[in-house]
């Protein structure tokens, strides 16, 4: 239910955000990230969605030229939020896929960060960036992994920043083996078990994925330790601020009595949907990376994209077959996500998103078999798997 009570038509108590969003969302992460300190009040900077928030947190963590440290495949839209407004870059080191989640990726960023210490050249690097449950790749980071992480934010004297935005979004999956369950950075007690400052520690979330309401527009930043970030964060509240109908729409759905009911439905849904869309995979001899949370998976298309025949002008470069492969895609009326737009290193994969309404997945799964001349399973496999 919308309930816009007068004061909503004001500026509001508080720039970050008001004393009802906050409430509901303190009893949100109470139930669900498993804090070790309750998230009060002065610990939340509620947003009109993350994108401005990260370039507002980009600007006031660096400085123009500076670098966000990360792992890559990383979600394209980091490009923008940090680049477009605050002009700070994305030092990105790419880890083999299989490697993704595991130490050898920290220490990828460890080597990074001790290669830019000998380069005089290289951008001055304040945050290093970890996406869990990842995008694109659709996987919770394991306990182990995020205390590396907050190390090496330690080490090298960096912001730690965890965009958890599909945290409730982990599903059961049959292929994915030992899958880890989702770990909240906020219920670590990283000073204890990683040394680590948790002055360093920004937690992000908002109402996009979980919530399926990417349109609501509410990101929120939870900063527990540090009281000048926060304060910087404020002076430019304005800039970013939700607007009153969105903090009242997502607070009733954070205390609404059917949240819990909703959230393992959504759950189910994602599980059937992700054990449709790999069937499909599989009928088509298509190779993809297991994943058990998020809405997507990663998929190797290169058998189909190195058919593409390249025309004039079309570049040289070695992603121009997928390029002109998305095209044609693009031409059929499917859009899938090309692994350039995720820094993936190699040309021919492609992030499908798998949680749409059954009757569109399935017609999306027809358009792909008549453009690369599959056979004709999305209908068949329908009715094989419950929706």
């Amino acid at each position: 239910s919308l309930d816009i009570p007068s004061q909503d038509l004001t500026y509001g108590k508080n720039v970050l955000g008001s004393d009802r969003i906050f409430d509901a969302l303190g009893a949100h992460y109470a139930a669900h990230f498993r804090p070790l300190e309750p998230v009060r009040h002065s610990h939340i900077a509620s947003s009109n969605g993350l994108s401005p928030l990260l370039a507002h947190l980009a600007a006031v963590t660096a400085d123009v030229g500076d670098a966000w440290l990360m792992s890559a495949p990383y979600y394209y839209g980091f490009n923008a939020d940090l680049k477009t407004a605050s002009q700070v870059d994305i030092a990105s080191v790419s880890v083999p896929v299989d490697k993704v989640g595991t130490l050898a990726e920290v220490e990828a960023l460890d080597a990074e960060m001790r290669r830019r210490t000998k380069d005089d050249k290289a951008a001055k690097v304040t945050t290093v960036l970890l996406a869990n449950p990842h995008n694109p790749l659709g996987f919770a980071y394991s306990r182990e992994v995020i205390l590396e992480y907050a190390k090496l934010a330690q080490r090298w004297n960096l912001y730690l920043v965890v965009d958890e935005i599909y945290a409730l979004s982990v599903f059961d999956a049959s292929d994915y083996a030992d899958p880890a369950p989702f770990t909240s950075i906020l219920s670590i007690d990283v000073a204890a078990e990683a040394q680590c400052d948790p002055s360093r520690v920004i937690q992000l979330y908002g109402v996009a994925k979980d919530f399926g309401a990417n349109g609501l527009r509410a990101g929120i930043a939870v900063i527990q330790h540090n009281e000048q970030l926060m304060a910087a964060l404020a002076g430019r509240a304005m800039e970013f601020r939700m607007g009153s109908p969105t903090d009242s729409l997502w607070s009733a759905l954070l205390t609404s009595p059917e949240l819990p009911a909703y959230l393992s439905l959504n759950r189910r849904a994602l599980s059937r949907a992700y054990a449709f869309c790999t069937a499909w995979l599989r009928a088509q001899a298509l190779p993809y990376t297991p994943a058990h949370a998020g809405h997507f998976v990663l998929v190797d298309w290169r058998a189909h994209v190195d058919k593409v025949e390249l025309q004039d002008g079309d570049g040289l470069s070695a992603f121009a077959k997928e390029f002109a492969f998305l095209e044609q895609l693009v031409a059929g009326g499917v859009y899938l996500g090309p692994g350039f737009s995720y820094a993936v290193d190699e040309p021919g994969f492609f992030r499908m998103t798998f949680s749409l309404r059954r009757h569109e997945l399935v017609l999306a799964l027809e358009r792909l078999e008549t453009l690369c001349g599959l056979p004709a399973k999305a209908r068949e496999l329908d009715g094989q798997h419950p929706s």
